[in-house]
């Protein structure tokens, strides 16, 4: 039975690693844009219904970036949207593609809203979407989610070090 208690402590202290790498490596590599980037790979949570009936509210989504040429009429891309001092993630199809110079693009969008290639995250054809995993990271990513999942632990077992050491130095010497 204690080993099985062993077994099972030290699976719980994993997974807390675990949790605890990931969400210090997204909090490390926010961008500007307060999204995820890792490498080019980026982690956009839907927060609005703005993105149905494709995505919906509390999805994760995981964005290819794309290379500028792979970016064609017809492909839903998701991009930055910035009006006004406030930053959001859309989504939109993309009508006409010009190329500005060797590395920037602009593309027509529905609409006839103009976007440059650098606000441009990937296309909705190469993303993965994960249903309620949005949610997760963003308890996660808050102040509170961080403060109650990576602070208080961490700081219960630094008091409960102190303790055991307090009574280490009290036990008498003959024990």
């Amino acid at each position: 039975m204690k080993k099985v208690v062993k077994i099972f402590g030290l699976l719980i202290v994993a997974v807390y690693l675990v949790v605890a790498v990931f969400l210090t490596v997204c909090l490390l590599n926010y961008n500007k844009y307060h999204i995820t980037e890792l490498g080019k790979k980026s982690l956009i949570i839907v927060s609005d219904d703005d993105l149905e009936p494709k995505y919906v509210k509390n999805d994760l989504v995981v964005v290819y970036k794309n290379n500028n040429e792979d970016i064609k009429s017809g492909d839903y891309v998701f991009f930055y949207n910035a009006y006004q001092n406030q930053v959001s993630v859309n989504l939109g199809k993309i009508i006409k593609s010009t190329r500005v110079n060797e590395k920037e693009y602009t593309y027509t969008l529905e609409g006839n809203l103009e976007v440059s290639s650098q606000y441009v995250i990937g296309k909705s054809e190469t993303s993965k979407a994960y249903s309620n995993m949005g949610l997760v990271l963003k308890v996660l990513e808050s102040r509170l989610g961080f403060l109650l999942i990576i602070i208080l632990p961490i700081l219960v077992l630094f008091i409960y070090q102190i303790y055991a050491v307090i009574l280490e130095i009290k036990r008498p010497v003959n024990e």
